[in-house]
């Protein structure tokens, strides 16, 4: 079985002359669960575009399991692209297939699954995201919480090693965030996958990592488990995860 295990040393990010990321430093175990969260805007997303292989740091390097994913190429490259699942942000659907057609599509095309798996996941999955009477509609004929259900049920089903999932709870109320953090990690225990989830709602965060990262003034600071983050002594992270409005956090966009 390939090995899950990521490690970032020394990453760096830069949008022309302006530095979004320097010096980064991240290893996780296999099937570890880790939560990044801080202000908008300072670099979440970018870091788990660069895991994901969407994006190229302009410094550092990105290992997943024994390979290097900036200097692999050919079969080696897709090979270690196709260990993840990723939830974008905006969710990134396919608007000419039906719901049940782009869990479907996923399937045939990557892991060239058998009709009848195929059926038996689209049950499964749809069900547990509560779609499965929505499977034959259109993405623009369902609500933008339901699109994200869509959304995360398409990085499950391929079974990945790696999931990445971008903000997978926004816009849906708290008691379909929880049922959906809940199956996340059903399904990372199931398949003993590496998580790594953005998320401002520090309910979520805590109920889903392992450890957490928040990432802010150009790097990441790793707080550790939620105990070790409830407790930490940074103010920026005090100030962040009770979303306090005085503190040195007080020029950034403060999203809780």
């Amino acid at each position: 079985m390939a090995s899950s295990e990521i490690q970032l040393q020394n990453i760096g990010f830069n949008v022309g002359d302006e530095i979004i990321l320097k010096n980064v430093n991240l290893h996780l175990s296999s099937g570890e669960s880790f939560v990044l969260v801080g202000p908008s805007g300072l670099g979440k997303s970018l870091l788990l575009k660069m895991i994901a292989g969407l994006l190229s740091p302009a410094e550092g390097e990105i290992t997943i399991g024994d390979e290097n994913l900036l200097t692999s190429r050919g079969k080696a490259r897709e090979k270690i692209i196709r260990q993840m699942g990723m939830l974008f942000q905006k969710n990134a659907l396919f608007d000419s297939l039906s719901v049940s057609e782009n869990l479907a599509f996923a399937m045939r095309e990557v892991n060239h699954s058998p009709p009848q798996e195929i059926e038996q996941a689209i049950q499964k999955y749809l069900t547990a995201v509560g779609l499965i009477e929505s499977k034959d509609l259109f993405p623009d004929e369902i609500s933008g919480g339901m699109q994200k259900r869509l959304g995360i049920a398409r990085a499950l089903v391929l079974q990945p090693k790696i999931l990445l999932f971008d903000d997978p709870t926004a816009g849906l109320d708290p008691i379909t965030s929880r049922k959906i953090v809940e199956l996340i990690l059903q399904v990372k225990k199931e398949n003993e996958c590496t998580i790594i989830a953005i998320t401002n709602d520090m309910h979520r965060a805590f109920q889903m990592a392992d450890r957490i990262g928040l990432v802010v003034d150009q790097g990441l600071v790793i707080t550790g488990t939620v105990e070790e983050t409830k407790a930490h002594k940074d103010p920026r992270v005090q100030q962040f995860i009770h979303g306090f409005l005085d503190g040195p956090l007080a020029n950034h966009e403060v999203v809780t």
